[in-house]
């Protein structure tokens, strides 16, 4: 279905706005690196790439007349520009990709306006994340946080589509694990420090051997 990865490890964070994901990634690399001396790159999407920027502004209305088929295409695009140019090289230096959204945000976003197996289609050349960690919060916790730390919200934050999106985020959860893919969820509703906690037991339970070095 996807590309096989190259040497390094691709972790990514999902979750719905507001849920802490960008806090949570800078955090993990900070402790690859400190702890581990492991080389961890961040990444986000929409990238920061051409298509990500106009993706950007489709979402803060910036750009108008883009139905949703052709944001789905969009982002399918910078996603494959992401693999090219920042996510594969890095992976096959043998580094870490800690990334900020990615497949899991466009099926459940896009997929709630487009058909799921064309979705999965358009994005089948992307490459599969050795770990996909999901912070979950409630609707009502992601827009109090979002209006508290910004002026004006974006195109998918209101608490209805938050909540679409929370059942297509769940439905995923349960399809990757019945594929055997390696999925945990995390309470996010907690203070950052305990959320980080948990994580970095998470990435020593799967990246860690019995000599305590990253694998």
């Amino acid at each position: 279905m996807h590309k096989k990865n190259p040497k390094g490890k691709f972790i990514v964070f999902e979750g719905i706005d507001g849920s802490g994901i960008s806090t949570q990634t800078q955090r993990l690399k900070s402790l690859f690196e400190s702890k581990y001396g492991i080389k961890a790159v961040l990444a986000k999407e929409p990238s920061e790439g051409p298509i990500g920027t106009i993706i950007r502004q489709v979402l803060s209305d910036r750009v108008i007349g883009i139905d949703d088929s052709c944001l789905a295409l969009l982002f399918a695009a910078d996603r494959i520009d992401h693999n090219n140019n920042k996510i594969k090289p890095v992976l096959e230096q043998g580094d870490f990709v800690i990334c900020d959204r990615y497949l899991w945000s466009t099926y459940a976003y896009q997929g709630m306006h487009n058909d799921y197996d064309w979705i999965k289609e358009i994005n089948k050349f992307a490459y599969k994340p050795d770990l996909t960690i999901f912070i979950k919060v409630q609707p009502e916790t992601s827009l109090k946080r979002i209006t508290k730390s910004r002026f004006k919200t974006e195109k998918f934050e209101k608490v209805d589509v938050l909540g679409q999106v929370m059942v297509n985020y769940i439905k995923l959860i349960k399809e990757w694990k019945d594929l055997g893919e390696q999925v945990v969820e995390i309470d996010g509703e907690r203070d950052p420090e305990l959320v980080e906690k948990e994580i970095k037991t998470v990435i020593e339970h799967y990246f860690l051997n019995k000599n305590t070095q990253l694998v």
